[in-house]
């Protein structure tokens, strides 16, 4: 999976049902092994979730604690944890989402946003 139509069409797939056991849902990527790859096409598909569930704009802030719940057993039945960690935000914050690109394992890499007084944090790892 690589291009944002084929992300669309695995979410649409994905979401036609409950999230199913852990490994249940076979994913393809064709990011050509390339790590970053993986991590970009995650988070496509994170956003392709959030943009059924809510109403624009989409951010992670918004999401509700079931709908993580939720969100985390979808990422779960095709092999991925997913996490969402939230804190407040530190005096001093420099957010650098490229930051990724010098990572070569999937569970150094993040994605963060502020909103309000809240830092959010998305990782993911292989389960």
């Amino acid at each position: 999976m690589s291009a944002s139509s084929d992300v669309t069409r695995f979410v649409e797939s994905l979401l036609a049902s409950a999230p199913g056991a852990s490994r249940s849902v076979q994913l393809e990527m064709d990011t050509g092994g390339d790590v970053q790859g993986t991590f970009e096409v995650l988070l496509l598909i994170m956003t392709e979730i959030l943009k059924r569930w809510y109403a624009p704009p989409i951010s992670v802030s918004n999401i509700a604690d079931e709908d993580l719940l939720r969100l985390i057993g979808y990422f779960a039945s095709f092999g991925i944890k997913f996490n969402l960690d939230v804190r407040g935000v530190p005096r001093v914050l420099h957010l650098n989402n490229r930051e990724y690109l010098q990572k070569s394992r999937l569970e150094d890499m993040k994605f963060q946003v502020v909103n309000g007084e809240q830092l959010y944090t998305v990782t993911f790892s292989i389960l």
